[in-house]
């Protein structure tokens, strides 16, 4: 019975792995999304020539690694 029951769960995972890939569209939302929580939590900003940056460059630096990674 529990080889059965080991059995049944291994198929239900490589059924589960088998499926369809995410959509390239819904996979840049959601790169976008978690990219904008990124810089909310730990922002980063670039430095002008006042010595003081306003500009959050943090989003832009996390969906350059987003296309890098998804581009593999």
């Amino acid at each position: 019975m529990l080889k059965l029951t080991i059995a049944g769960l291994a198929g239900l995972c490589l059924a589960a792995c088998a499926s369809q890939p995410i959509d390239r569209d819904a996979q840049h939302l959601h790169a976008e999304r978690s990219c904008r929580v990124r810089a909310a939590v730990s922002p980063a900003y670039a430095l002008d020539s006042t010595g003081i940056g306003l500009r959050n460059v943090a989003f832009g630096r996390c969906m350059r690694e987003a296309d890098s990674v998804r581009g593999r």
